[in-house]
């Protein structure tokens, strides 16, 4: 709290003036201490200290919070404005590619579409998996080859070393041979006979190769290209 100390009532005007020089300054109580002051340089020093501002330097505390609502309704419009601006864009770019993917003409697709189905159709037939029926017939093999035992009793053979005589004549056909009749299983001399000769291709060079066995190939699943590196491996002794 600021108070004044001096007072200069009943006082001459020669001495009020002089007074009036003298008390230009005025002790204060502050609350850091007692100061002396000049009134005409510090107008405002009780509003000062006591928690006020000075008039000329200060705009007024409640006018601060009108000067705020004031600008704050202006700055909202405008980023409302750029809010919608981003929005309009994304809203364009996005119908213009419905637009452009509604509108591709249906002959790419169609293009597209025979193309795909043509690589299907033009694979070679090497990548598939044949099998014995499908490439000697429903009877690649002998149904029920047997053999007589030296005590007269019978007794059977493995069919896939006895080709039909389709089977025979197709497999010659594939390796340049020529189908020949012989009893590979029981030779001559041998106490065992063979009730049914096996169906032989014999080759250019003379070999002899059981198309039987040649047909088995196809029994596995395994590919075209495969089963003829089996075929030649077969016809050139690997």
């Amino acid at each position: 709290m600021i108070e004044r100390i001096s007072d200069n009532s009943g006082v001459s005007p020669a001495a009020d003036l002089t007074q009036r020089a003298a008390s230009a300054r005025t002790l204060c109580h502050t609350p850091f201490g007692d100061v002396m002051v000049d009134e005409l340089s510090t107008p405002n020093l009780a509003r000062l200290f006591s928690g006020g501002r000075p008039d000329a330097r200060s705009t007024p505390a409640a006018a601060q919070p009108a000067a705020a609502a004031a600008t704050a309704p202006a700055a909202q419009p405008a980023a409302a404005a750029v809010v919608a601006t981003i929005k309009a864009a994304v809203a364009a770019s996005t119908e213009q590619t419905a637009a452009a993917a509604a509108t591709a003409p249906a002959a790419v697709v169609a293009a597209s579409t025979e193309q795909t189905t043509g690589a299907t159709a033009d694979a070679p037939a090497q990548d598939s998996a044949p099998t014995a029926e499908s490439v000697f017939g429903p009877n690649p093999w002998l149904a029920n080859p047997t053999g007589t035992a030296p005590d007269g009793s019978s007794y059977s053979y493995n069919p896939l070393y006895f080709a039909s005589a389709a089977t025979a004549a197709q497999v010659a056909q594939m390796v340049g041979g020529t189908v020949v009749a012989s009893d590979q299983l029981a030779s001559d001399g041998s106490p065992f006979a063979q009730q049914q000769p096996n169906q032989m291709v014999e080759l250019a060079n003379g070999k002899l190769i059981n198309p039987g066995l040649v047909a088995s190939f196809y029994t596995h699943g395994y590919p075209q290209s495969y089963i003829d590196r089996m075929i030649q491996d077969e016809t050139q002794g690997a």
